[in-house]
Parts: structure tokens; sequence; C-alpha cells
């Protein structure tokens, strides 16, 4: 067994609900067995310029019911570049860094694998609302962006409805279904349209026909990012060719924002613990994910080239 004396934590990529709770966890699990943790800001950007803090139990108490990232999360160019990527290294080992915890998406995972070539320990936990690591059934944020999602239309539903309007959402999720799907089935969507199973407008019109020919009066349609095609497109083809008053909205960063579901921190806990675990166990270069609700662990160098492939779940 290894002596880990310093963690250090990473939150790449976009920012997901559940981080919060996680670096929470990270830090109180450390504080019980004396090991120090220290977080870089702003993800590998924050690496390379040496942005770091040390995190104590106080200042993570209040933060585990909160969405966003306590220490910041950002996107870097110069990490893709090998002298960005030596004075991340450098930061590590001028800092006495033992063991690293990134918290991070699919380019994140990509980023970590970095880390393996060089000999630095670390372990991957998936935070992405998108959902589209396909080693894990969920991924951190995805369970509170869907919710997000369900609340904001299930709310435009109920007007729509008194108007006898039709309805056209996006929704996030880039190139990957998965939060468009779970809405859609949530909300009783009557079209769907997403990467993995796209449809023309002309599609999506015929299937609309079938459903107001059987009662259907505010018919919803979701389209997940990928989609080339625009809400309006699809807004103007409802109206000229259904003959429905339609209106459509775009949900961003709403689906992003806000508390964690009990889900997404329950999960966030577990995910937690076992990477501070399996660091002090001296395992390493590692992802951390649930299946069947079972908390799994796997090769980093095996896991972030595959996405996931569509599925409700």
């Amino acid at each position: 067994m290894n002596k880990i004396k310093r963690i250090a934590v990473i939150c790449s990529g976009g920012d997901s609900q559940g981080m919060n709770t996680c670096i929470k966890t990270i830090v109180n699990v450390c504080t019980v067995h004396n090991i120090e943790v220290y977080a870089f800001n702003r993800g590998y950007q924050g690496l390379i310029e040496n942005d770091i803090i040390k995190l104590n139990n106080e200042m993570v108490e209040n933060i585990g019911h909160l969405g966003g990232c306590f220490i910041k999360v950002a996107r870097s160019k110069e990490f893709l570049e090998q002298e960005g990527k030596q004075k991340a290294f450098n930061n590590i080992y001028k800092n006495e860094i033992d063991g690293v915890i990134l918290i991070g998406g699919n380019g994140s995972f990509h980023g970590a694998l970095e880390f393996v070539k060089v000999g630095i320990p670390i372990i991957g936990i998936p935070g992405t609302i998108d959902n589209d690591l396909y080693y894990t059934d969920r991924t951190l944020g995805f369970d509170t962006a869907v919710n997000n999602a369900v609340k904001a239309i299930d709310n435009i539903k109920q007007t729509m409805l008194a108007n006898s309007r039709g309805i056209v959402i996006r929704v996030m999720g880039r190139d990957c279904g998965a939060i468009a799907l779970n809405v859609a089935v949530a909300c009783n969507a009557h079209a769907l349209s997403v990467k993995e199973v796209p449809k023309t407008i002309d599609q999506i019109i015929d299937d609309l026909k079938v459903c107001m020919n059987n009662g259907v009066e505010s018919p919803l349609v979701i389209l997940n990012d990928y989609i080339e095609y625009s809400v309006e497109d699809v807004q103007k083809a409802m109206e000229k060719h259904l003959r429905i008053e339609t209106r459509g909205s775009t949900l961003g960063y709403i689906q992003r924002g806000g508390s964690p579901s009990v889900e997404d921190r329950l999960l966030a806990t577990q995910f937690g613990l076992t990477a501070v675990e399996l660091l002090i166990n001296g395992k390493t270069d590692l992802a951390v994910g649930v299946r069947n609700r079972n908390i799994i662990s796997l090769s980093l160098i095996h896991i972030w080239r595959c996405r996931r492939t569509l599925g409700c779940r």
C-alpha cells in the first residue's frame, strides 16, 4: 500500500451538477485519513498556471447541494500542446502531489491519459450532463439535467395545451441523444430527432400527423444539440403542414444549473469515496463508474475512446 499524503482535485470541461458534492466527499474522506487535499482551479488551465488552493472541511461544508463548480472549470487549448502539458506536470511535482482525482467528461479523460504516460497516479470521475461515456450507466449531472428539462417542458406544455399550440424544444447533450431521449419519454413527446436516430423535418411532420389524427391537440417535438435544422425550421413546417400555431424554445443552460438531484448527490458521494480509496490502496489510472447500481473502476486507457450508444435509462 502506497502512502498518500497529498491529493489534488481537478474539474475539467463543462460543469455538471454533483461536482461540488464529489469535492466535499473527497475532502471529508481525506481528512479522516490525514491526507491533505489541494485543488487546481479552472481545470487543466489552472494546473498549467499553478492556480492551486488547499481545501479543508470548513471550506466545503456548505457546497454539496450547489450546482456549478466550487473550484471552477475550463477547457484548455494550452494543455493540448507539449509545452502546456510539461508545465502542468511540473506543477504536480513542485506541489508534491501524490495522486490526482479528475472530474470531467470524455475530453477530460483523454487528457488524463497524458498523466498515465508520465506515471502520475490519477483517478477519473465521470462528470458530464451528456451521459456519453459508455462504460458507466450514469455520469454526474445527467439525472439533474434531465429533471430540469422535464420540469421546464411540463410548465411549457400547460400553457401550450391551453391554447392548442404545438411545441418544439431543443435540449442539450451535444452529439449524444441521451438527454433528449429520456426527456422525450418522460414528457410523452410525439416526435424525437437525435444524432443516433436523426429524422428529417418531413419525417417529423409525418409522425405528428399520425398523432393529431388520433386526437393529440398540442404535439411536442424534442430535438437535441446535434440536429442541424433549427427549432424555427420545425416550427414553421408544423404551422404550414399541420395548420397549428406553434411555439419553440431552446432550453440551454437551465439544464446545467441548479442543485443536484438526490441521485446525483448519492452518486457523487460514492464516486468521491471510491476514488480516494483507490489511491490509498495504490490503485491508479482508473475511471470510476456505476453499472447496475454497483460502483466499478476500469482502466482509463481502455474507456475514453468509446461513447454511449443511445438508450433510455
